[in-house]
């Protein structure tokens, strides 16, 4: 069975002027054929992982920013897949857009649950941080692609380096957000969680409170050379896997 959740990605909503009451709407609907945005986050369902029996999160969908990815000065669109690769969408003008994904390097194969635009290394160009989750524990692990600026066509490309940076987690993430939580000029991370758990619900245990705990959120602290570390303390565990499951 396949069922294609669409949402606001198979068709996008623009804003429109209405300076009195009883002018035309306020939006305006413009299918993919005006606009040239066609993406669909296509689901494949089955009877032995891809269920929400069996996978509580598979309709949690995935996320989309809005960023000016080449400095054109008009908003660029990227969109989230699960099961489909996710895209980029070049803003040409006239709300016209351009499916540059493969050109700019930001294809994926990975369930990404959400998409964070931030300026990691202070270029003056927007980087994506992907957050990644799905039933496959094996495919796990938070993208980041680095904006390295526009060719001359003016597309972007891209380089991932979220292990180079140190903030591949690889936990069941949902999304993320950057902030400087210590006040020292750079911005640091914070990565939200929200786990399959396997214990029995129905079986009382203890609260975890030392980090152990799969859904357990991850804090990571710029350092101000490139790299982040967990800034959770040094003596909780760091294999959340095998200390839980």
């Amino acid at each position: 069975m396949t069922a294609r959740v669409t949402g606001a990605a198979a068709l996008v909503l623009f804003v429109t002027a209405c300076q009195m009451t009883g002018a035309p709407p306020l939006f305006e609907l413009r299918p993919p054929g005006r606009t040239g945005v066609a993406f669909a986050n296509t689901l494949r369902e089955d009877d032995s992982v891809y269920n929400v029996i069996d996978f509580d999160y598979l309709y949690n969908g995935g996320g989309v920013a809005i960023a000016d990815v080449n400095n054109d000065g008009l908003l660029d669109i990227y969109f989230a897949g699960n099961m489909v690769s996710s895209r980029l969408y070049l803003n040409r003008g006239h709300f016209r857009f351009q499916d540059v994904t493969e050109a700019a390097g930001v294809g994926t194969h990975v369930w990404v649950s959400g998409v964070t635009v931030v300026d990691i290394n202070q270029d003056g160009l927007p980087d994506l941080y992907l957050s990644v989750g799905g039933p496959d524990s094996t495919r796990r692990g938070n993208l980041l692609f680095v904006n390295q600026g526009p060719d001359k066509n003016g597309t972007p490309r891209f380089v991932e380096e979220a292990r180079r940076f140190g903030i591949a987690d690889s936990g069941y993430n949902t999304h993320a957000a950057f902030l400087d939580y210590d006040r020292d000029g750079d911005l640091d991370l914070y990565v939200l969680r929200n786990a399959l758990e396997s214990h029995n619900r129905n079986r009382i245990r203890p609260k975890v409170g030392d980090g152990q705990a799969p859904s357990t959120d991850r804090l990571y602290r710029n350092n101000g050379d490139g790299t982040f570390t967990d800034a959770r303390p040094a003596s909780w565990p760091r294999d959340t896997a095998s200390a839980w499951r």
